[in-house]
């Protein structure tokens, strides 16, 4: 292989500045502002890395965009972009004066948390973490040098967060991603510091996690894209620290295909600030070997169920009380639920997650033994397998295939019931079109007991409106509003205050997007950010995200019919309820729901409540612009000791309960 050679930066203090543009504010409440210096905490070894290809100089320029934030977020945080009169003739220095109206948290935030200094800078802004950053500095993209700072007086601190790796190389590829070979963390979900200055000058942690923005998620892959003409230069940026006990590897891709592969086995970290130049690497790019999907210990092919054969979709059953499904191997088509559109090329597969839907602690591969994927001969497309334990559980797991650049770019539901399911016409959906005996992803049918609660088991799964994929329900059944989530084994659920694409819903199957927010306001209660009505195939026919098995979907909005009906539900055929016991039923003969809770906000509410979608979107568009921010459901819930009960529009956000119909 070639070994590193380690290039050093050079380092060196500087000041900095720019006055702010910002929205106007009244001019009585204008306060005056407050000019100050900008130095690195450790001119020898802390830079601002300006890069050209050849020098690695340090600068600042004039374009660069520094944020500045002065407690939680939203009007406490503002924007400073470099011109030209504010740099000094050799780059290193320049002034910042924040205006007053920045600080309207400055005096809390200071007293609870025992700092004396009250700014704190991050640098490049368009890196920085949406949301409320408090006393942190927080970063979402880190394909960029990262600089945070707090001020000590009338001087900000800027501590460098990260290293990287500079290289160049011919071919024909659009990105890299790079790994060690030790499963080393070489980026985070949010990579997080916290500068700050108690008394003694500013202090540096990082990558901090406890008592932080949000959960230290660490990642063992960095994608970042490439310019492959041989002369320009490319860079790799790594957390501050990053080591390499066994070297790297380098995927080198194009169109989501891995190309060339370069490996190292050479031992070297790289430490903040500093600059490890790999030189022009093209000779030493080798053909990338595809891994072989499966040995004779993995689910293969040969002898698999098919279980699209009926229909492909994005969930499959398992029937958990048959004995002969012990063991037995399963495939389906990785094709985008119901359509015939290949999900791309698959690099590897994984069990995400699996869960009891209770609050027994999960054993991993104990609902799925093993998944693999493959493709048949003569078959241009994957094919996925998997595998059933010996002992069958009964349970969800989710799928997911991911592609060279370990992004996950479809992922698919396993219902695994404890009970055969069954449907029948109950007299609630357009005649001849069958309804599901219990809610998708439950494990048993509700019981309309007098005595006793439904089982836990019978809530199944959560979705967002348009949405493919489940999250798992409460793990019991509480008087209080907030209970836990069921348990699970693998990649736990998480949740934040913005926006997503579809795209991203689908690299993302695990993270509940609560809408737009500015500071603490909802602005918009949508999850997508690119809504559109059709997502669930409103009255047309199926659509590519619709969650249900092959053979079901999403029911269209039947206002004839009693669960979609504008009126009064409760005088409709089989309307009974137990508000004690959290079940209602409806239909001739009746059937029970479950009305154990929906959730609100990331976090599972319960009580006596349910929510269940149907395939209809609004046409609402708000101030905002964002459009269909809302879709129909049926809503049943008690509130002041008043059964209250809706079919209207609520909140795409929010998870609400699926009753799967016949296509």
């Amino acid at each position: 292989m070639y070994s590193l050679a380690a290039i050093s930066a050079a380092f060196m203090a500087f000041s900095c500045a720019k006055s702010i543009e910002d929205a106007p504010v009244a001019e009585e409440s204008v306060l005056p502002g407050r000019t100050f210096t900008c130095v690195f905490a450790q001119p020898d070894s802390n830079t601002k890395l300006a890069l050209d290809t050849s020098t690695g100089k340090t600068t600042w320029e004039v374009g660069d965009e520094i944020l500045i934030n002065a407690g939680s977020g939203g009007t406490s945080r503002r924007t400073v972009t470099l011109a030209a009169g504010d740099i000094s003739a050799d780059g290193k220095t320049a002034t910042i004066t924040i205006p007053g109206d920045l600080d309207p948290y400055i005096h809390y935030y200071h007293e609870v948390q025992d700092v004396t200094s009250t700014y704190y800078a991050m640098y490049p802004a368009n890196a920085v973490a949406p949301g409320n950053l408090y006393y942190n500095q927080a970063f979402s993209n880190q394909n960029a040098f990262l600089l945070a700072a707090c001020n000590v007086g009338d001087t900000f601190v800027f501590y460098n967060l990260n290293g990287l790796i500079s290289y160049k190389v011919s071919g024909d590829f659009d990105s890299v991603s790079f790994s060690g070979k030790n499963g080393e963390t070489v980026a985070y979900e949010v990579y997080q510091a916290r500068v700050r200055d108690t008394g003694t000058g500013a202090t540096i942690t990082h990558a901090k996690d406890a008592d932080s923005y949000k959960p230290l998620v660490p990642l063992t892959t960095s994608l970042t894209p490439v310019v492959s003409d041989g002369s320009t230069t490319n860079f790799i940026y790594l957390p501050g620290g990053a080591s390499f006990t066994g070297g790297f590897i380098m995927n080198f891709i194009k169109s989501g295909e891995i190309k060339k592969v370069v490996s190292s086995s050479s031992v070297f970290s790289v430490n903040p600030g500093q600059l490890v130049n790999l030189g022009d690497i093209s000779s030493h790019l080798l053909p990338y070997v595809a891994p072989t999907s499966h040995d004779a210990t993995h689910p293969a092919i040969a002898g698999a169920e098919d279980l699209g054969a009926s229909g492909t979709a994005n969930c499959y059953v398992v029937d958990a009380s048959v004995a002969a499904n012990k063991d037995k191997v399963f495939k389906f088509k990785a094709v985008k639920g119901n359509s015939s559109t290949a999900v791309g090329i698959i690099n590897s597969v994984e069990i995400l997650w699996e869960t009891y839907n209770n609050a027994e602690t999960v054993t991993a591969n104990s609902v799925i033994a093993e998944v693999d994927f493959d493709k048949q001969e003569g078959d241009d497309d994957y094919w996925i397998t998997f595998k059933m334990p010996s002992t069958l559980h009964a349970g969800n797991a989710v799928i997911a295939a991911k592609n060279a650049s370990d992004n996950i770019i479809w992922s698919w539901h396993i219902w695994v019931p404890a009970m055969t399911i069954t449907s029948a016409d109950y007299g609630i959906h357009t005649s001849g079109k069958n309804v599901m005996d219990r809610n998708l992803g439950a494990l048993v049918v509700a019981e309309a007991s007098a005595s006793s609660n439904i089982a836990i088991e019978s809530i199944g799964m959560f979705y967002q409106w348009g949405r493919k994929d489940p999250f798992v329900g409460p793990r019991e059944i509480i008087e209080g509003e907030y209970p836990s989530k069921a348990k699970v084994a693998g990649v736990e659920r998480t949740s934040d205050k913005i926006q997503i694409t579809i795209a991203e819903s689908i690299q993302r199957p695990t993270f509940f997007a609560r809408g737009y927010y500015n500071g603490s306001t909802q602005e918009n209660p949508d999850w997508c950010s690119e809504s559109s009505a059709s997502l669930w195939g409103d009255g047309t026919s199926k659509s590519i995200y619709d969650p249900c098995p092959p053979g079901y979907r999403i029911p269209n909005r039947d206002s004839d019919k009693p669960l979609w009906t504008g009126g009064d539900i409760t005088a409709q055929t089989g309307w009974a309820y137990n508000k004690d016991h959290y079940w209602f039923t409806l239909g001739s003969p009746a059937t029970v729901f479950p009305a154990a809770g929906w959730m609100d906000g990331g976090s599972i509410k319960t009580t006596f409540r349910t929510g269940i979608w149907n395939a209809h979107s609004d046409s609402w568009v708000n101030d905002y612009g964002y459009g269909h921010i809302a879709a129909y459901a049926r809503r049943i819930y008690y509130e002041s000791s008043t059964l209250k009960q809706k079919n209207s529009s609520v909140n795409k956000s929010l998870g609400y309960a699926v009753r799967c119909v016949a296509e």
